[in-house]
């Protein structure tokens, strides 16, 4: 385990080991579930932190993972990377990296790692990034001796469920279908009320506001990977070029039809 450890830490500075065992039950129905290695052992989870400090944030106009390159791309780099030279050290085992599109449950695996803790809002946390960060995978052939964790919730002291702009998560059920969030990324007509909330928070994708008020994040440490720091773009307009950005996958209609909601266009 010492010599994967070394591999991964020249790449990654948050990562942990889990069972393969832990999650055969829970496994996602995804097309990616095809790519999972025979007699998989371990799970290796990354977490790739984003957040680049408040005073970046000032023009902003989307959600803040949205405002850096496209994290698929950007974690799958690194995460084939390291595929790459734990292969050069293990050739006869095989590993498969999935970023986002994976069918382990991210934030289980994350916490089951015991990389940090399962928010109320159901977002990862971990206590030095905050949930200001991107998860990612490598599943592997290679048995790596694991250490049960225990999944760890927030201490639940309510700031992210009063921060909701549309209340939802102080639902007994969480419904997506009322968060905002996935409101802005859907496509057709927006209901009114979610665009004056739209406007009101000067977002044209995603919402961060149970996030901000959450006090693990408000005193997260500002990410070192330069991808992220150098792709930073705060402010969108619809002119500004969708490609190798999250909202890429949505098409460009999306994008545009949110930006004329704060323009009060639509």
């Amino acid at each position: 385990m010492e010599k994967t450890e070394k591999i991964i830490k020249n790449y990654c500075e948050f990562f942990g080991f889990s069972s393969f065992e832990i999650y055969k039950d829970r496994l996602i129905p995804c097309r990616a579930k095809e790519r999972i290695p025979q007699n998989t052992k371990t799970v290796i989870t990354f977490l790739f932190p984003y957040y680049l400090g408040e005073d970046a944030y000032e023009k902003l106009n989307v959600s803040r993972y949205a405002a850096v390159s496209d994290y698929h791309t950007v974690a799958s780099g690194y995460l084939s990377l390291i595929c790459d030279k734990l292969k050069e050290e293990y050739p006869k085992n095989e590993f498969v990296f999935f970023a986002d599109n994976s069918p382990v449950p991210e934030v289980f695996a994350a916490a089951k790692s015991g990389l940090g803790m399962i928010g109320k809002n159901g977002l990862f946390i971990n206590e030095k990034y905050g949930s200001w960060v991107f998860i990612g995978e490598i599943l592997t052939d290679l048995e790596i001796p694991t250490e049960e964790k225990e999944i760890r919730s927030c201490p639940d002291c309510g700031k992210c469920k009063e921060a909701c702009p549309t209340g939802v998560l102080k639902e007994a059920k969480f419904d997506k279908e009322k968060c905002l969030s996935h409101i802005s990324q859907k496509k057709g007509e927006i209901p009114e009320e979610y665009k004056e909330m739209m406007k009101r928070l000067n977002c044209a994708w995603g919402c961060d506001e149970c996030q901000k008020a959450c006090p693990y994040n408000i005193k997260a440490e500002k990410t070192t990977i330069k991808e992220f720091i150098e792709s930073f773009n705060p402010k969108v307009t619809e002119e500004t070029p969708i490609e190798g950005r999250a909202f890429e996958w949505r098409g460009e209609k999306v994008i545009k039809r949110n930006l004329q909601v704060l323009d009060g266009k639509s």
